[in-house]
């Protein structure tokens, strides 16, 4: 005896509200065997939907017995069912059921792809079901732009995709003209040859020429069950290849993306507006971490606290080579380095009311009968005074605009305007950490060249050299100047040695003459003998001026190289593109080898309690705007994605498992996450090349590996998200599943 294909045994199905119980359907018993075209009539309301869709494996059963194929079903939960939709049931309903933002090629070979058939298995049936059905031409169209017979007829070519035994149409012909109703009926016939189809209609004679059987229904219960002609032989239906399709889930997640173009934009767009917002915040965040601004500076180690500085030496004590100097300049980030390091800490003022003003004052010579009163002018070097520099080693464009370098300690290079060339000024020097707060050193200097690079004025390293040999100058003191007009051979070394013995208590000027050079190398190291000047023998007189502190000599090149510092110096000065930048040349340059130390970073110890509370309410405030960011993404995106509820029951009645619906929406968050980072990505740069002052200051305080771990965060939070919208998806549409392997992956 053959077993019937389908089975009903005292069948009930009930429907709850809060205070009724509805009957759907009222021990009903049927059977249904392969081959039969059987037509499902009633009133509206009377159970034919209800029972096509207990027979589907869409709505579950309160009573009695379901039997496929032999086998009880109503111990089924909702992965029986799900796997038995996906296995058994091709379903068409009155609404098309179709998937209105793909395309009729989508439709066909997403149904296909879901009974486990390979992608490009699948191209190739769906051509042959769409011919079959007249919408090949319409492949490519959207499904939510056809006609309502050709909605109806791809819902058909989608149904007869999938090689089910069973093929339930509910209601298939009751939006159509008569014209495309007796195709589809036709169709659905044609489907019977090889497999169970069950038709839900109101109007029994669209069918009547070609069902098996007829059955009608009323208030849940079967009133009639007749047979209309013979069943047919049954052409079994050619199994398909046991082969099964990998990466439904992103297949299906682009199938989600591509169906919505506004809404993929809309979902694009919030993403990335979400990656900026992490960025923004959690990149604040970051860079306050970092309290060195909220510090207070103290000049007294290094005068010149610059941000962009960093002091730098070599770790064995050596002077500095060219091959250290090209190693330095190389480091990421160094743009200048000052070959003079203890230059950088010595002020020099040349434009009045600008970086010095005179204090004017009296000077009373005599005594009370004959007394004499000059007037007297006394600089005085503001704090905003800029440091001395050499011209420097760069990494950029040519130093040089117009002019040429200086080729001696008189002369200049400054930046501005061509103008500038040929002007000549005095320059005041002050050294407060060596020389004291009073003293000064002024220099005659002309400009013989401008630049582009940097501010104020750029020295001969001459300059390098003096500031270097003299530790200590009286007041307005004149620097050792090289003299081209003296010649070598004339030149007999001498020196005025100003003794200060404060254990005599009196001071007194002492004339020496050396013919040894060491002898004069040994007098330099004397504690007690503040200024070392060099004159030439022939001169006919020193050059003092009336005040007993002021002495002035010029000599020749050859004595004052002999003289004065021939070696590199022990340490030099790097200028730095950015303060922010500080921590990764410090480590560049330890890691090659040097010393170095930020002056700023160094003298800030201590802390400025109104910058530190700021800096605290920064910090709070941009964690609790990533927080409302957070929580703002997770439920704007699962209120967009809600959406996508009805697309998925669809398809779970075409057999989409909940592994793999829930992997479609892991696919799509991280798609879009990585298309919003990407978006946000090139607003930043483009920020970055506008110069918006806020972002370049993120971007240049974030290494990369702080970038990636702001990239990693958006992507957490994007996974909870997921998680969040999958949840929500499986309580709408899969509300009792369970984990259960999905296809099995093998190789197409």
């Amino acid at each position: 005896m053959t077993i019937p294909l389908l089975q009903l045994d005292n069948l009930s199905k009930y429907y709850t509200g809060k205070n009724s119980v509805v009957m759907g359907l009222n021990g009903v018993s049927l059977s249904f065997s392969r081959g039969e075209f059987v037509a499902i009539t009633g009133e509206s309301g009377s159970g034919k939907s209800t029972l096509a869709h207990v027979l589907g494996g869409i709505l579950p059963y309160e009573s009695g017995e379901m039997l496929y194929d032999g086998k009880p079903t109503s111990h089924f939960d909702s992965i029986d069912y799900e796997r038995y939709r996906r296995e058994n049931i091709s379903f068409i309903s009155q609404n098309y059921g179709i998937l209105a933002g793909c395309t009729v090629l989508e439709n066909v070979v997403s149904a296909l792809l879901l009974t486990g058939m390979t992608k490009a298995d699948s191209a190739k049936k769906a051509k042959q079901l769409l011919t079959e059905v007249e919408l090949w031409e319409f492949r490519g169209r959207r499904a939510a732009k056809l006609s309502s017979g050709q909605k109806q007829r791809l819902s058909i070519a989608r149904a007869l995709a999938k090689p089910a035994p069973v093929l339930i149409a509910d209601e298939p012909t009751g939006n159509l003209d008569p014209e495309n109703s007796a195709k589809v009926i036709h169709l659905l016939a044609h489907a019977a040859r090889e497999r169970l189809v069950l038709l839900i209609t109101h109007e029994f004679s669209e069918a009547e020429a070609f069902v098996t059987r007829h059955i009608t229904i009323a208030d849940g219960k079967v009133v009639s069950d007749l047979p209309v002609k013979p069943v047919e032989d049954v052409t079994e239906a050619t199994p398909e290849a046991s082969k099964k399709s990998r990466h439904l889930s992103f297949w299906f997640s682009r199938l989600q993306i591509r169906s919505r173009p506004v809404w993929s934009a809309l979902v694009l767009l919030f993403f990335a507006l979400t990656a900026f917002a992490v960025f923004a915040f959690l990149g604040t965040f970051l860079v306050n971490l970092d309290d060195t601004p909220t510090r207070i500076y103290d000049d007294s180690a290094f005068p010149n606290g610059k941000l962009t500085r960093i002091v730098t030496a070599r770790t064995d004590g050596q002077p500095m080579t060219e091959a250290d100097y090209t190693a330095i300049l190389q480091t990421p980030y160094v743009n200048a380095l000052e070959r003079y390091g203890y230059l950088a800490d010595v002020q020099y003022a040349w434009q009045e009311g600008i970086d010095f003003t005179y204090d004017y004052g009296r000077d009373v010579v005599g005594d009370q009968h004959d007394q004499t009163v000059n007037m007297t002018a006394t600089v005085k070097i503001r704090d905003s005074a800029d440091y001395l520099k050499t011209v420097p080693l760069t990494n950029g464009d040519s130093f040089l605009k117009e002019g040429r370098l200086p080729e001696n300690i008189s002369e200049v290079v400054a930046a501005g305007s061509e103008d500038l060339i040929g002007k000549s000024f005095q320059v005041h020097i002050q050294d407060k950490k060596n020389w004291g707060v009073t003293a000064r050193v002024k220099l005659d200097v002309q400009i013989v060249g401008v630049t582009d690079y940097g501010s104020g004025l750029y020295f001969h390293d001459d300059l390098g050299k003096s500031v270097m040999t003299f530790l200590y100058y009286p007041e307005y003191c004149y620097l050792l100047l090289p003299n081209e007009s003296v010649p070598d051979t004339h030149v007999r070394p001498s020196i005025l040695l100003y003794n200060r013995l404060a254990s005599r208590g009196q001071d007194r000027l002492s004339l020496l003459d050396i013919q040894n050079p060491a002898v004069f190398d040994n007098l330099r190291n004397w504690d007690n003998y503040l200024d070392l000047i060099l004159y030439p023998e022939d001169s006919g007189e020193i050059r003092v001026n009336n005040h007993p502190y002021i002495l002035c000599v010029e000599v020749s090149p050859n004595i004052f190289d002999r003289y004065t510092v021939k070696e590199n110096c022990d340490q030099v000065s790097v200028t730095i593109s950015d303060y922010a930048y500080t921590d990764r040349v410090l480590e560049q340059l330890h890691g090659k080898g040097y010393m170095a130390v930020s002056p700023f970073r160094e003298g800030s110890t201590k802390v400025n309690p109104k910058l530190s509370q700021q800096r605290m309410q920064t910090l709070l405030v941009c964690i609790l705007a990533f927080v409302a960011v957070a929580v703002l993404q997770i439920l704007v995106l699962r209120a967009l994605f809600t959406a996508q509820t009805e697309s998925y029951k669809l398809l779970s009645n075409m057999g989409l498992s909940w592994h793999t619906a829930r992997g479609s929406v892991f696919w799509q968050v991280t798609l879009f996450a990585l298309l919003g980072q990407g978006i946000t990505l090139g607003a930043v740069l483009l920020c970055d090349h506008l110069k918006v002052e806020r972002i370049v200051h993120l971007l240049r305080y974030l290494p990369g590996h702080l970038m990636v771990l702001l990239s990693i965060v958006h992507f957490l939070v994007c996974f909870f998200t997921a998680w969040m919208i999958a949840r929500g998806v499986r309580k709408q549409v899969y509300p009792l599943v369970r984990k259960f392997a999905d296809l099995e992956e093998v190789a197409e």
